[in-house]
């Protein structure tokens, strides 16, 4: 059975895919990120990339979605070179879906991309197909933590 993407989808890749070609993500020590452990650490300091997506799934399907979702990073996502983590977030009072997902540099995401577009990644693709995306590439600016004192 041959899956279908549809437009909205495709044109959110591609507008993706050109946002990364006019952003320049270095680093400035590319062994010292090797040799890290891999985990969710929202950091001003580190330079990689983060992409929120906001998905916003068919009437009824945020369960599926979410499902479909841990199934892709868990089976194809997380071994995907530059991939650091993906955290997903589910709304309390809509059916939007979060992804929450940060990668080495935008090179990276875009072979994660074609990887999706190959069909190579069919958890990923369902939920694209079964979903509204919205997603855009950002910079961590600054982290702002509880403190007991003022």
């Amino acid at each position: 059975m041959k899956t279908i993407i549809n437009r909205k989808f495709l044109v959110t890749l591609f507008t993706l895919a050109i946002a990364i070609l006019t952003m320049s993500f270095a680093f400035t020590n590319t062994d010292d990120f090797a040799n890290q452990k891999s985990e969710a650490i929202i950091n001003a300091d580190r330079e990689i990339l983060t992409v929120i997506n906001v998905i916003t799934p068919k009437e009824g399907q945020q369960e599926k979605i979410v499902e479909l979702l841990q199934k892709g990073m868990t089976e194809t996502m997380r071994y995907q070179k530059g991939f650091i983590s993906a955290n997903i977030h589910k709304s309390l009072d809509s059916e939007h879906v979060i992804v929450y997902a940060q990668w080495k540099d935008g090179a990276s995401l875009q072979e994660a991309v074609k990887l999706i577009e190959a069909g190579k990644a069919p958890n990923m693709l369902e939920v694209f197909s079964n979903s509204t995306p919205d997603y855009h590439p950002y910079d961590v600016i600054s982290v702002n933590l509880a403190s007991e004192k003022k």
